[in-house]
């Protein structure tokens, strides 16, 4: 069976796909699936890495158009699996491009689409697969676009019932407008320190923690950065951060709860991928009954948001007053081998290999669910 590997993308998350790319193209080689590996580049260019083994061996964290010829997967599903460009074939490696096999598809039976954040977690991708028709690892569109921006994923958890953090919400065509009028409505109802976040983004990029007035500025500016929305949310003092990994389609499964603890003053970039003073208790310190809380609350927000596959949800816990909050939900969380996610199910008992395995069986058993057979309508 042969998976096609999508990895990079156009978002500030790359190099944190190319790092959960090189630990997922090691697991799904183990488990005998034969892997093209896809890299698309900073500025959005498919490429068909070559020597995939040499790639990922020699630390690469970036795409490069040198990797590869360019490729592409078509919206068309007549004309499944990835696709070669025979003239950069021709120009660039000097490769005879009247060979059919060359200039044409290449047969793939399904999608492993690494991609954190926008242009590849937020639905867009997905998009594109669903009209290719190709199975595909992880959410569908609706779901990857609605837990990518959080102020939507809020709105939907709330009508649910399902606790949030609280949160004000701030247009940047508002602040850009009157940020005079913005900053004196939002001191009059604001208590601090708070977190200031673009509503779509990850990784804790453009997040602040503001501790008065005078920062709002700065903070809203590198939120609006990388969204149009930014939230501000007050700082849950007193509560535990804690994530739950979920696994499955129809009947989702949840994994022990895990506590992050960084280093830094909050949960950063830098304390997620740098700082390896940043410390992940699992399981997290919770009691039985406080635990099982936690992990009903993130399978209801993962069937409220309509996902599938996998997903990590981020939630906050008060462990005297068993006070509950769901942060966010993330779609494609980090997949390196020391990723809090397959951390979580390790610790449930399930291998990071099988975890991979799994996740494919997951793609095929929700493609063939969600197959809608359309009957043509002749007009009179």
């Amino acid at each position: 069976m042969r998976i096609a590997l999508l990895f990079g993308g156009r978002s500030g998350e790359h190099e944190i796909s190319v790092m959960s790319a090189r630990s997922i193209f090691k697991a799904l080689v183990n488990c005998g699936f034969d892997v093209l590996t896809v890299g698309i580049t900073k500025d959005g260019r498919w490429t068909l890495i070559q020597n995939p083994d040499t790639f990922f061996a020699d630390g690469w964290k970036e795409v490069t158009q040198e990797l590869g010829p360019l490729c592409y997967i078509l919206p068309d599903p007549c004309r499944p699996g990835i696709w070669i460009d025979g003239h950069e074939l021709e120009e660039a490696h000097n490769i005879d491009c009247s060979n059919p096999v060359i200039t044409g598809g290449l047969d793939v039976d399904a999608v492993f689409p690494v991609l954190h954040g926008s242009f590849g977690e937020d639905g867009t991708i997905q998009g594109l697969l669903d009209l290719s028709g190709l199975p595909y690892v992880g959410s569908g569109t609706l779901a990857s676009s609605v837990c990518m921006d959080k102020d939507t994923a809020k709105i939907i958890l709330s009508h649910y019932g399902i606790p949030c953090v609280p949160y004000v919400r701030v247009e940047r065509y508002e602040w850009r407008q009157k940020p005079i009028q913005v900053l004196e409505d939002l001191s009059s109802g604001l208590t601090f320190p708070v977190f200031v976040k673009p509503s779509g983004s990850g990784s804790s990029l453009g997040v602040s923690k503001v501790k008065g007035e005078e920062g709002l500025c700065r903070a809203l500016e590198d939120a609006f950065l990388y969204d149009t929305k930014a939230l501000i949310e007050p700082a849950q003092e007193g509560y535990l951060e804690i994530e739950c990994a979920i696994l499955g389609n129809n009947e989702p499964k949840a994994s022990v709860p895990g506590q992050i603890v960084p280093s830094r003053e909050f949960y950063d970039y830098e304390a997620k991928y740098i700082d390896e003073n940043t410390r992940l208790i699992i399981p997290a310190a919770l009691d039985d009954d406080l635990a099982e809380s936690v992990k009903k609350i993130s399978i209801e927000a993962f069937k409220a948001t309509g996902c599938s596959g996998l997903a990590r949800v981020d939630v906050f816990v008060n462990p005297r007053s068993r006070d509950i909050k769901v942060s966010e939900i993330n779609t494609m969380p980090g997949f390196t081998e020391v990723s809090m996610y397959p951390k979580l199910w390790e610790a449930s008992g399930m291998s990071y290999e099988d975890l991979v395995a799994t996740l494919v069986d997951l793609a095929f058993e929700r493609k063939t669910a969600c197959h809608r057979a359309f009957r043509r309508v002749t007009k009179m």
